[in-house]
């Protein structure tokens, strides 16, 4: 599940690399995630990608659709997010209305808004930190879906997923930001 929520990490070829990430199911139906990764592009430039939500399908498939509802002012926005994602066998189709706090370019709040989503609960952190000619981004996630989510796929699994699926979309994320085109072995494939 929370594939479709973070599909943007990677480590490996590029410079990009996960300095941290786990995933954790707490009591109830709630879910947690928590990830930090270094990525060599500019703070500014990596949270203006983060930022732009009409262009989040650039950075991986499962963003399906992102547009803005209500534009940010005083530092206030409302976006509709649509991504789709698959864990072993199970795949869902997620809609979400996130209520945006920003602070650019270090911090975003996500906040869902369950009577117009396919949560209960979502809140998420954004947090950009300039370190020499890159940053680091850090990413906090808190959410209880309001489906079903089958037993077997566990914190394990989604945390095996979210590593595997996020290493291309964060060298798209680190080209992007970069202002570079994203070279095609890693872009992003629509079917």
């Amino acid at each position: 599940m929370a594939a479709l929520l973070l599909g943007l990490w990677f480590s490996g070829a590029g410079a990009a690399e996960f300095l941290e990430l786990e995933f954790t199911r707490e009591g109830g139906g709630r879910y947690r995630l928590v990830s930090e990764i270094r990525i060599d592009a500019p703070a500014d430039g990596v949270y203006e990608v983060l930022a732009d939500y009409p262009g989040l399908p650039r950075l991986s498939s499962i963003f399906e659709e992102g547009r803005v509802l209500e534009p940010i002012e005083d530092g206030r926005g409302l976006v509709y997010l649509k991504v789709k994602g698959c864990v072993l066998f199970f795949c869902r189709e997620v809609e979400m209305v996130e209520q945006l706090e920003v602070d650019p370019p270090r911090e975003m709040i996500v906040v869902i808004d369950p009577a117009r989503s396919d949560l209960d609960f979502g809140r998420a952190i954004w947090t950009v930190i300039p370190e020499g000619d890159g940053c680091r981004v850090l990413y906090e996630l808190e959410m209880e879906p309001d489906f079903w989510i089958p037993p077997v796929i566990g914190p394990a699994v989604v945390e095996a997923v979210l590593h595997r699926r996020g290493l291309r979309a964060a060298r798209r994320l680190e080209a992007l930001a970069s202002g570079q085109e994203v070279p095609p072995e890693i872009a992003v494939e629509r079917s």
